[in-house]
């Protein structure tokens, strides 16, 4: 009995640490699309996933950013779990949606050296993956205020943290150009008294300070008549620009 209790722990250690050797090399990296099934261009910006240490995944579908969570079973079962995803409009929305659906069919992965394949429930390769050029994993800083952007993290001067807008601002899409897939976001500070804006293509996060309004409201703007006022109408909120209005909120 003693002997067999022996074995059966041995294998025990062995198995699982061979199972935490493989998780290991999973998470070791993020992995960019090199083929996926059925895709018959090439999308202009390849997608990506990370697994985290934990069971966290964050990834980049060609135009939206998602995250959700994954599981590691026995020596190579894997299985995908997609949470929340980003709600802009690209040009490659089909392939984006087909990426998202794939990595729900995964039902296990084989990793070889800078190869990482994700297959379904019928040992069909679905997916190929090589490393990306720049090895990142969660939790490493990759701008200067050490927000990571792969798991879709920016700065907020008015938070004075590393946010993800999607869940801490509140989004407008635009009014002037109706074509405009970008969406824009208001993040205000915890006292209110502050609101950063983001707006696409703008490097430049403007903040603008509260200010009384004669109807007892507020309204967020800077001293200087050019520059971006924010504002409640009805339950919606708007960003204008010398009374030309820029963006509403949709929702």
């Amino acid at each position: 009995m003693k002997t067999t209790v022996f074995v059966t722990m041995v294998l025990f250690f062995l198995v699982t640490g061979c199972k935490k050797q493989d998780h290991a090399e999973l998470t070791a990296q993020e992995w960019q699309l090199k083929e996926m099934s059925g895709l018959s261009s090439k999308p202009e910006k390849m997608p990506t996933l990370l697994f985290t240490d934990s069971t966290a995944l964050y990834g980049f579908a060609g135009c939206n950013r998602f995250f959700g969570t994954y599981t590691v079973e026995g020596k190579d079962k894997l299985k995908i779990k997609v949470g929340g995803v980003t709600m802009m409009f690209c040009p490659d929305m089909a392939v984006e949606d087909q990426y998202l659906t794939e990595l729900k069919r995964i039902a296990s992965y084989h990793i070889e050296p800078n190869l990482l394949q994700l297959k379904d429930s019928a040992g069909t390769i679905r997916m190929t993956f090589i490393p990306k050029d720049k090895v990142k994993q969660l939790g490493v800083s990759e701008d200067r205020q050490g927000c990571n952007e792969a798991a879709g993290y920016t700065w907020s001067e008015v938070r004075k943290n590393c946010i993800r807008l999607f869940e801490s601002g509140v989004q407008l899409t635009s009014v002037k150009d109706t074509a405009e897939s970008l969406a824009a976001y208001i993040v205000f500070s915890a006292d209110s008294l502050q609101a950063e804006v983001f707006m696409p293509n703008m490097d430049i996060h403007p903040i603008l300070e509260r200010r009384n309004l004669p109807n007892g409201r507020y309204a967020w703007n800077q001293e200087d008549d050019d520059t971006f006022n924010i504002r409640q109408v009805g339950d919606k909120w708007i960003i204008e620009q010398r009374n030309t209005l820029l963006y509403q909120q949709s929702r």
